[in-house]
């Protein structure tokens, strides 16, 4: 009776710790910092898939990458109170007027991603009013805004997008892109809700797309070759806005150069982000984060939670145990190698868990974070030894 009252116990705990750990999990799953990833585990993994050949090396035939660090013109900085007080460096505004009227003209772009700052206070009176009016006339397009400024002229306000990332003392790479700033859209999520008519709604810490449950943050993954490095050898990765395309390609040149594709304006240089695959320029990571939400990467598997509920009811269970879960399976169990149950005693949970999320990683392309049910179970398993339950 007593054993069969334990039993019993130990299933009702651990179905109550699927529930617990998937909803967490989910929650979890929706920062943008501290969800556990290691960057040098992601890196090793990618390394491995592209090795033997699980990826393929991206030619990125839909998308055009246009540079412009280096199209700078000088302008006045006008403070708060509408005073100059000295010069700075901006995008040349003129440059991007011409390329913006080009695309215009020849209309057969996807979408156009303009990753540049148009803060008030940085202005260039002679062309500013002209090119705020083309932006605004502009069919898919979207700008960057920012928490920190304000923009330039309110014209801008209903083609602008937050494109922030967080990051912290301890914190500072690129981990998970976050969609959706307290109901205000990403750049990936305005282009996104564009062409698909479908947005992330926010119910609390609960997210949907398009009636399902989603999540609001991704881990982003970035092709092979994708820009750890930007030199003339590579120039096929990107084009510079004044001395490549406005110098050397006429209106037809570029409406054959732009013909389907996403246009992604932006600093490739200077705008860096530390990632598990090295330095990332901010609108290339952009861009593959808008990628992941058009691959649907951003909806929840329910077979996916499945498998991990039921990974999770294991390994609850198991604690309750003498044996370890792995100690469980017939093989192991009837087998009298001491050997193998001596290297069974150096794999525990998280050694588990990391595989798996390996594995998934590795054949499913999905990233999961084992940084709360591995911290869950091991205050579990402390309190199971502190109260000698052996069930």
């Amino acid at each position: 009776m007593a054993l069969a009252k334990r039993n019993k116990t130990a299933l009702l705990v651990s179905l109550c710790n699927v529930v617990v750990l998937i909803v967490l999990t989910y929650v979890l799953n929706n920062q943008s910092l501290f969800t556990g990833e290691d960057l040098d585990h992601y890196a090793w993994i990618e390394w491995v898939k592209n090795k033997v050949g699980l990826i393929k090396q991206s030619d990125r035939q839909d998308v055009l990458f246009v540079n412009i660090a280096y199209d700078k013109q000088l302008t006045e900085k006008i403070d708060e109170f509408g005073m100059p007080i000295g010069n700075t460096c901006i995008t040349d505004r003129r440059k991007l007027l011409s390329f913006l009227q080009m695309l215009h003209s020849t209309n057969n772009y996807k979408y156009v991603f303009l990753d540049v700052r148009f803060e008030k206070g940085y202005n260039a009176p002679e062309v500013d009013s002209v090119l705020f009016a083309e932006i605004r006339n502009m069919r898919n397009i979207v700008i960057a805004n920012h928490s920190d400024i304000e923009i330039a002229d309110s014209l801008l306000l209903d083609k602008a997008a937050i494109s922030d990332y967080k990051a912290t003392i301890t914190a500072t790479n690129f981990v998970r892109y976050k969609y959706s700033h307290n109901g205000n859209s990403s750049m990936p999520l305005y282009a996104y809700r564009d062409l698909t008519k479908r947005t992330i709604n926010s119910y609390g810490l609960i997210y949907t797309c398009d009636g399902k449950l989603c999540y609001n943050s991704l881990f982003v993954n970035f092709p092979v070759e994708s820009f750890s490095e930007f030199d003339d050898e590579n120039r096929k990765r990107y084009y510079n806005l004044g001395s490549d395309l406005l110098d050397n390609y006429s209106e037809e040149d570029l409406a054959t150069l732009t013909q389907g594709k996403y246009i992604v304006i932006g600093d490739m240089i200077e705008d860096l982000h530390d990632t598990y695959s090295g330095m990332k320029p901010g609108p290339v990571i952009t861009f593959y984060a808008f990628q992941a939400l058009m691959n649907k990467k951003h909806f929840v598997s329910y077979g996916l939670l499945l498998f991990l509920g039921v990974l999770y009811f294991l390994i609850s269970l198991s604690q309750f145990r003498q044996n370890s879960l792995l100690e469980q399976i017939p093989f192991v169990r009837k087998s009298h190698s001491r050997l193998l149950h001596f290297v069974l005693t150096f794999i525990g949970y998280t050694f588990l868990l990391t595989v798996v999320a390996i594995v998934l990683n590795i054949f499913a392309d999905v990233s999961i974070s084992i940084l709360l049910p591995s911290t869950y179970f091991t205050i579990q398993k402390n309190i199971i030894n502190y109260k000698r339950t052996k069930i």
